[in-house]
């Protein structure tokens, strides 16, 4: 290997080091417990948004309230939903939003 494919390489690893990880998917096990592949997620290791844990209404309109009915809820997770996971450092990942 010639010097200059050796110092691209070395820049290469080097600006790669700091980098995260990209966005995961992750399958639910349970409402608040999580896999990717062999990794098992939860309790502090796992932050959940609210509205996941929760459930919620989508695109309703505020001025009419009484078209948030069953048909415009959204369940919170549940065993075998898949997520989008973002890993935040080496013991905290996020669930940012539920894929479908």
């Amino acid at each position: 290997m010639n010097p200059y494919e050796e110092i691209l390489n070395t820049m290469r690893e080097q600006g790669k080091k700091d980098n995260t990880a990209p966005i995961q998917i992750g399958v639910m096990e349970s409402a608040t417990t999580c896999a990717i592949g062999a990794l098992k997620l939860s309790g502090s290791d796992l932050l959940i948004a609210e509205h996941l844990k929760t459930g919620y209404h989508y695109a309703v309109d505020n001025a009419t309230p009484s078209k948030k009915d069953k048909n415009t809820f959204i369940g919170a997770l549940k065993k075998g939903d898949k997520v989008a996971v973002y890993r935040v450092s080496d013991e905290l990942y996020i669930i940012l939003e539920r894929l479908v």
